[in-house]
């Protein structure tokens, strides 16, 4: 199934707008950053996968990515509305359970939808 293009980060800089104004929040196995209400509310989340050599072979690479792409794919709904992420894998996520990245991911989509939150309040005020 996938995820469709729209729903996808494909042009590197909007990978680099991302990692560059987005929040940073270290996860253990993978850095989760998301950059909220990039465009309009009402568009869809969107999400890229960086896996590089340093996380180890191409078997290992590409089973990540589709490890994450099935977490986000599952959980998009976690992510505020309209914001993109983007998911650096570490060479230790393979050692982790699919229930553990799930945790852990969801956790850090709570994180970030509070900060966004609280930013959005704080600027409305």
């Amino acid at each position: 199934m996938g995820i469709p293009t729209s729903k996808r980060l494909r042009k590197a800089y909007d990978f680099q707008e991302v990692r560059s104004e987005g929040t940073r929040i270290l996860c253990g196995p993978f850095i989760f950053q998301c950059r909220g209400l990039a465009r309009g509310k009402d568009d869809a989340c969107r999400f890229g996968v960086i896996a590089s050599r340093r996380v180890g072979n191409a078997v290992k690479r590409n089973k990540g990515k589709r490890v994450f792409r099935e977490i986000f794919r599952k959980h998009e709904s976690a992510l505020p509305k309209g914001s993109d992420l983007v998911v650096v894998l570490r060479s230790s996520f393979d050692r982790h359970s699919f229930d553990n990245l799930e945790s852990r991911f969801l956790r850090a989509c709570a994180n970030v939808a509070k900060e966004l939150k609280k930013a959005n309040s704080s600027g409305n005020q």
